[in-house]
């Protein structure tokens, strides 16, 4: 029998394990938690944005069909049905009635896409059958998305990116700067260009949509190739020393082994470790990559104000006039002259911000000072994720539950 030190030494270290997972949850990598599993990790995370769906869903039973003393009784029907399928799901669990779930398994699946198709159907007024049926699907949809979202740690993925969008602020306004003179010539022959703002103006939004896509897609392929560069053998650690310099400010900082200790041995990033790896790469890259083509976007939506007239836009275009009905055009006074923000305009400098993301994608693969300077920080804050991931598995983790 275990004695009261070891008890507490393992709740410490339960403890430690569990504010070590908390912290690469927040990083956006779940998936370098060991036995990394949808019933106790992830859908017991999204438990709170199912319950909240499931509470909407409740307001289901008061539908037109009930009305008066009849609607309070649904009510009370309804939130029986609630409050029941709760204590019995913990019930087959072997949980007090009111405990939240530690495990979100098959059991509280069912639980949570029933409940909205019971509250649907209480409240149906016609299609009984039809809207429970739609709620199922509803609630399907929503428990595949939430699993997603929740699985690959997207919400904190998207933070932790912007952050590191912030800090590299300076960073890229250099990069940008190194590039724009390119960016410049090759985007002012664009803009000054009629052919441009007839195209533009024979452009409808849903096929400028898939031409944004398009060319959104060839920068995402550019990205990948990046993505696999960067993540290629980051999880190897020739000595503590290296591990321990990394570790300074995160929840591992003081169980870094000692030097005379074996080295670094951590096991091998597996299939879903590496794509939660690549993944973070690709989003974190892919917010700077728009930002720059944003920028570039809003300096031609600017610069266009000022430099295209009305008389102008008529020559480029086959319009013999620019109204509301057909451009969404603006006038805005301005001395003795009159400026234009236009759907022309709008479009062209659209088309530019893309193309001058898509080159600014192309020289940080291609180019290695680019990609050095562009991606050095954001590989360090992953190098350090995993550093922290090999004191997890050296002192944390343990085979036995």
């Amino acid at each position: 029998m275990d004695g009261p030190g070891e008890s507490s030494n393992e709740h410490d270290l339960a403890a430690e394990r569990h504010r070590c997972e908390r912290w690469f949850v927040h990083r956006g990598l779940p998936h370098l938690i060991h036995d990394y599993s949808a019933s106790s990790d992830v859908l017991t995370r999204a438990a709170p944005f199912l319950a909240f769906v499931v509470f909407i869903e409740f307001f289901f039973v008061f539908g037109d069909r009930w009305t008066g003393w009849a609607q309070a009784g649904i009510f009370v029907v309804g939130s029986t049905v609630m409050a029941g399928a709760m204590a019995l799901v913990n019930r087959i669990r072997g949980r007090r009635l009111w405990q939240l779930p530690e495990r979100f398994g098959i059991t509280e699946v069912l639980a949570y896409l029933g409940l909205g198709a019971v509250f649907a159907g209480l409240g149906s007024s016609n299609a009984v059958i039809v809207d429970a049926a739609l709620a199922l699907g509803l609630n399907a949809v929503l428990l595949v998305g939430a699993y997603v979202v929740t699985s690959w740690g997207l919400l904190p993925m998207v933070r932790w990116s912007v952050g590191q969008l912030w800090r590299q602020v300076g960073q890229m306004m250099t990069l940008l700067a190194k590039s724009l003179p390119i960016l410049l010539v090759f985007s002012a022959f664009i803009f000054l260009n009629a052919e441009m703002w007839q195209v533009a103006n024979d452009f409808t939004l849903p096929f400028f949509g898939m031409v944004a896509l398009l060319l959104m897609a060839v920068g995402a392929l550019f990205v990948i190739i990046s993505v696999r560069r960067l993540a290629v053998d980051m999880a190897r650690f020739p000595s503590w020393a290296d591990v321990r310099s990394r570790c300074a400010n995160t929840p591992v900082a003081k169980l870094v082994p000692a030097e005379e200790a074996p080295p670094p041995d951590s096991p091998p990033l597996g299939r879903r470790a590496r794509f939660n790896v690549s993944l973070l790469l690709f989003v974190a890259q892919s917010i700077q990559i728009a930002l720059v083509a944003v920028i570039v976007t809003c300096f031609y939506v600017l610069f266009g104000i000022f430099t295209v007239r009305e008389s102008t836009l008529l020559q480029w275009t086959t319009l013999s006039q620019v109204t509301w009905e057909g451009s969404w055009v603006v006038r805005l006074p301005l001395w003795s002259g009159e400026l234009l923000f236009s759907r022309q305009l709008v479009l062209v400098a659209a088309f530019i911000g893309l193309f001058s993301g898509l080159q600014f994608a192309v020289s940080v693969v291609l180019d290695s000072s680019y990609r050095s300077e562009f991606a050095e920080d954001m590989t360090e804050e992953l190098r350090e994720a995993l550093a922290v991931r090999a004191v997890y598995h050296r002192t944390l983790v343990t085979e036995t539950p």
